[in-house]
This record gives C-alpha cells, sequence and structure tokens, in this order.
C-alpha cells in the first residue's frame, strides 16, 4: 500500500471495514490524488474516479485467506484432523497464508496457538513474521509438535485438543482456521473380516457335528 502511494506521490489514508466472514476481512485503501499532483486533472486509472476540481479516489481491496491443516509425520494427505495418536508420535501442522487482495503489503505476521497439551519439536516457529506480501503469493508454515508424555499417565483414555493459528497485519487479526488432534493409549483391534472363509467352514463343521450328534440319540 505504501509502495503504491509513494510511487504516486499522494498522501495515503487507510479505511477498513469487516465483514462476517470466518477467512479473511476486508480493508479498502484510499489514495488521494493531490489537485496539483503528478497526474492530470483529466487522468482516470481502472478502479478510480475523478475528484470535481481534479485529483482522484482509488479502492484497492485488501483480503487474506489462511488454511490450516495436520498430519502424522510422514503421512501424505493433509486433513482437518488426525486421530489415534501415539505417545512419542510426531505430528506436523501446515499453515498457509494466501494474499487474495490487490495490493502488495508489509507487516505481517503468523501467530500459531498450539495447545498447552503439545510441544513443538521442530519445523517453523510458533511465531513468523514477513514482509513484501504480494498480490496472490502464498506463505507456507510447517510445524512439528508432540502430545506431552504426561498426557499418557493414565489407562484407557481418548482426548481430542484444536490448535488454532492466525494471521496479523499490522497487529490486528485478520484471518484464523484449526486443526484438531486426537490422541489415546487405546489399543486397536482388528476383527476378522465378514466372509472369512475359515469362519464359513468352522461354523459349518460344528453344524454337521451336532447334526450328527441328533441323529444318532433319535436313532439309539
Amino acid at each position: 500500500m505504501l509502495a503504491i502511494c509513494s510511487v504516486l506521490n499522494y498522501p495515503c489514508q487507510i479505511k477498513r471495514s469487516m465483514t462476517k466472514s470466518f477467512n479473511y476481512k476486508l480493508i479498502g485503501v484510499l489514495v488521494v490524488a493531490g489537485m496539483t499532483g503528478a497526474l492530470g486533472a483529466g487522468t482516470v486509472y481502472a478502479g478510480c474516479t475523478a475528484n470535481y476540481g481534479g485529483g482522484q479516489t482509488c479502492i484497492y481491496n485488501k483480503n487474506f485467506d489462511l488454511e490450516k491443516k495436520v498430519r502424522k509425520e510422514g503421512d501424505s494427505s493433509w486433513k482437518d484432523k488426525v486421530t489415534n495418536v501415539k505417545k512419542g508420535e510426531v505430528v506436523e501442522f501446515r499453515v498457509k497464508v494466501k494474499n487474495d487482495g490487490e495490493v502488495e503489503v508489509g507487516d505481517m505476521k503468523m501467530l500459531d496457538k498450539l495447545p498447552k497439551e503439545m510441544e513443538r519439536v521442530g519445523g517453523d516457529g510458533l511465531t513468523e513474521y514477513w514482509g513484501d506480501f504480494a498480490p496472490g503469493k502464498t506463505k507456507t508454515f510447517t510445524i512439528k509438535a508432540v502430545v506431552k508424555d504426561s498426557e499418557y499417565d493414565r489407562k484407557n483414555f481418548e482426548k481430542c485438543v484444536v490448535n488454532k493459528a492466525e494471521v496479523e497485519y499490522k497487529g490486528d487479526e485478520e484471518a484464523s482456521d484449526t486443526a484438531t488432534v486426537c490422541y489415546s493409549d487405546k489399543k486397536v483391534t482388528e476383527l476378522p473380516k465378514t466372509g472369512d472363509s475359515s469362519m464359513v467352514y468352522g461354523a459349518v463343521g460344528l453344524g454337521l457335528v451336532a447334526l450328527g450328534a441328533v441323529t444318532k440319540k433319535l436313532r439309539g
């Protein structure tokens, strides 16, 4: 935004208007051309309207989108939720922030609010800063974490926690998203598959034995 203003050599003022959208807020950047500015009074640029007596009013939209996903380390696909995380098993959180707006911005911040039941063990930081965020560009962060060992000091349990990430511009939250991690000490047991031939033959055998016993008793 400031880069645009400096090129045009006009004073800038930021006007904010919030939407109820979960993934972004809309901010209008108002650029007012002075009557004695470098642009001619009769020139009109895209997205701008000429002011009476000279100058222009230009509105530029600035939108941000954030996506939060999670997976167990080694898995190929990202999800909104992972389950049955065992003690010491590493999970990865991916945070993608996209500039869906029309102007380049700076003073950006990503804040990952890792739940107290988990701790970071690698990857990017829980707080990241960057600038020169051009329209259409995406910043991606990956954080590795584990559930604390103390969470497993009990038997036969399952618990889920939510990890939230936020993106801020100049200290104000612009977008957020969450991912869920469920962990437990339950042992997963696989039941025999339906239609297993050994089970079918076993059942038939038991039925024949029973039938033979009844027939023998009747004949006796």
